[in-house]
């Protein structure tokens, strides 16, 4: 028999133990193409926050600890491994070098290798292989020697790891990312980009051609392939044979959409038999995220396919298309994932990836496809969810997508409900519940429709919770993202404030919106500090919390890193020094004494990103406008941008509940 309690009373067996115990983060999986071997990169907040390299079939750890395979570069990493030839290569974050190690299955660990010297100030990422001299690898490396963000080298470089030494390859722009050579290993392709863009606002894919030499391998004939600065995007781009290269651009419409180039005749196309007007593939916060893989031919053919994610309505769908001329989509599928990451082909038609769902664990998965009609078989190779979660899928509340509108524009939100199943409501009558309103980070970024426990801890206690996917968000084209141009502070703000109250009101009437929370993290903690300083009402949010959050935007202008440098350049429209009256204007730390809601602030000390400065500053100013009781702050030693401890992750989650229950029930 059901039970009755107030919203936000409810009890519940998720906590923060059991989340931290039972749930698995995936950072990566990789293929060994030699061996068809499949590798992935697991988080273990227990063991330090190391990221552990694993077979994942043979459910055996390849590196010991304290190696951890994990790379710095750009802050946020990723690509941080890459297998050949039963030899794993692998960034190590403990002192930045890349470590070599044997990965054919035995009792006990092989002790890494250093490949590269010692100079922690070098950092690796994004390997490729040359496909003939399998010693030299070509990395993407950022070399911290000047360690500001002025000042910060970022090259490709080829790491000959016979003898151990680093040779410079390509030189000369901001950023670099993706190299990738064709089959015979005679040309190599990069993406590039300059300040003041990011990756999915300007950049270029590059081709060369490749001459290997005693120690090194040089480039030359340079090619501009695809993109531009600011107006034209490109991304992850692969050989499908030696002279077709794949890659996205958002060129045609303003979505990614996959394209092919031929080095023969030096023409362009899109795959696609049209312009899709959803976007294949997220902005490229980390390295290495590509969303697609090739596939064989079914019929044993010479042809060549390749299997694409795009985001349809916040969510993945799955398409094959034909890479052989004339172009043609083959299918597009449902998808039983919310969001899949990680594409990587293995031999044949099967394709292996990290991916989540809305309703379940997600985990690794291997799809293989069948036939012509190439019918998808799923299989999981290793799930999200350990033993210790089992039990609490009956508390899984269903995401709700739902678009809003106001006047006549889209906003897109993903709503879940109070769920319980000992519990068929509230014990006080007529009561809807407090809402806790999620603000994501990037700013260009999206919140996916995927589960996530921290999210079930609350409603399965009776509360409501809302996911704002604001103007700007990513996964709905270029013309959404625009929408933040210029308006950082403003169009967000607006957005999460606006939202829960067309929720709460008629004809949803879904929340309490006298009862409502704001929470975000990095860009989502800047925007709930900014809600609850900068516009005319700043009462409306009852409690907040700001995770790693930005309050100054002068400061972090000039001590943020490198990659988001200027960043705020395109989000406000100029630099600090163009219009200083803007950064002052949308900096919360200069509205402080104006924070009257119940503000919970957590840091790391170790962040790079959101340097511990901000949240002090804008905690100090509070206190010093009588604020002490309407603040709590606390730093966590040893933690960067975001949490990786598990001691960290339960205590923040705790906090959080004990001040929502303090300030907003």
């Amino acid at each position: 028999m059901s039970q009755t309690a107030p919203y936000g009373k409810w009890e519940s067996p998720i906590t923060p133990d059991t989340i931290v115990q039972g749930s698995i983060s995936f950072d990566d999986v990789f293929v060994d193409s030699t061996e068809n071997r499949v590798y992935h990169i697991e988080r273990r907040p227990e063991d330090n926050g190391r990221y552990v390299i694993v077979d994942t079939l043979a459910a055996q750890d390849i590196i010991p600890s304290p190696y951890s395979a994990r790379t710095g570069v750009h802050e946020y990493g990723g690509a941080a491994a890459i297998a050949h030839g039963d030899i794993v290569y692998f960034s190590n974050y403990v002192d930045n070098r890349v470590y070599s190690v044997k990965a054919t299955p035995q009792k006990s660990f092989d002790l890494p290798e250093p490949v590269t010297s010692e100079n922690s100030k070098y950092r690796y990422a994004n390997f490729a292989v040359h496909p003939v001299r399998h010693d030299l690898l070509v990395s993407v490396l950022e070399d911290h020697t000047v360690d500001t963000p002025q000042t910060v080298i970022s090259t490709l470089c080829v790491i000959n790891t016979t003898r151990k030494a680093v040779f410079p390859l390509v030189v000369g722009a901001d950023f670099y990312a993706s190299p990738s050579f064709n089959t015979s290993g005679t040309k190599m392709a990069w993406q590039e980009w300059y300040h003041p863009d990011m990756p999915w606002e300007g950049s270029f894919i590059y081709v060369s051609d490749v001459l290997v030499q005693t120690d090194t391998i040089v480039v030359f004939n340079k090619k501009h392939v695809a993109g531009e600065t600011i107006t034209k995007s490109v991304s992850y781009p692969t050989w499908s044979s030696d002279t077709t290269l794949i890659f996205t651009s958002d060129e045609l419409g303003g979505f990614q959409n996959p394209f092919t180039y031929s080095t023969s005749t030096g023409l362009t196309q899109l795959v696609l038999p049209a312009p899709i007007a959803e976007d294949f593939g997220g902005p490229a916060w980390t390295l290495g995220n590509y969303p697609y893989a090739l596939l064989d031919d079914p019929k044993g053919g010479d042809k060549k396919y390749a299997a694409f994610t795009a985001f349809r309505e916040g969510r993945n769908v799955l398409y094959i298309a034909s890479l052989s001329k004339p172009h043609q989509l083959v299918k597009v599928m449902e998808f039983p994932f919310s969001i899949a990451e990680h594409i990587r082909g293995t031999c044949g038609t099967s394709i292996v990836f990290t991916a989540s769902k809305s309703d379940a664990p997600g985990g690794i998965f291997l799809c293989t496809f069948s036939g012509t009609s190439f019918a998808p078989t799923y299989q999981t190779l290793k799930s999200s969810s350990s033993v210790s979660a089992s039990g609490n899928e009956e508390y899984i509340s269903p995401p709700k997508p739902m678009i809003l509108y106001r006047d006549g524009k889209p906003l897109y939100v993903v709503y879940y409900a109070p769920k319980n199943p000992k519990y068929g409501g509230s014990s006080i009558p007529g009561e809807r519940p407090p809402c806790i309103v999620g603000c994501h980070g990037g700013p260009t970024s999206m919140e996916a429709q995927v589960l996530s426990w921290t999210k079930m801890y609350y409603t399965s206690r009776g509360c409501a919770w809302l996911d704002v996917n604001y103007g700007g968000s990513s996964g709905y084209g270029r013309e959404y993202i625009s929408r933040l141009a210029g308006n950082w502070g403003i169009v967000d703000v607006h957005d999460c404030q606006d939202a829960p109250k067309m929720l709460a009101a008629a004809p949803h009437s879904l929340i309490d919106g006298a009862r409502v929370a704001l929470r975000g993290g990095s860009a989502g903690g800047f925007t709930t500090l900014a809600a609850l300083s900068i516009p005319q009402d700043t009462s409306y949010f009852k409690a907040a919390a700001s995770s790693y959050g930005i309050s100054d935007l002068v400061s972090l202008a000039q001590f943020t890193h490198k990659f988001e440098l200027k960043y705020m350049d395109k989000l406000l429209g100029g630099s600090p020094q163009e219009i200083p009256e803007v950064y002052a204007a949308r900096s919360p730390v200069n509205f402080a004494s104006r924070i009257t809601s119940p503000l919970l602030v957590l840091q790391g000390d170790q962040d790079k990103v959101v340097p511990p400065e901000q949240s002090e500053k804008i905690v100090n100013t509070i206190v010093e406008h009588g604020g002490a009781d309407r603040v709590d702050y606390h730093i966590f030693q040893g933690e960067g941008h975001g949490w990786r401890l598990a001691t960290t992750v339960k205590a923040a989650l705790q906090f959080e509940h004990d001040w929502y229950d303090k300030k907003l029930l």
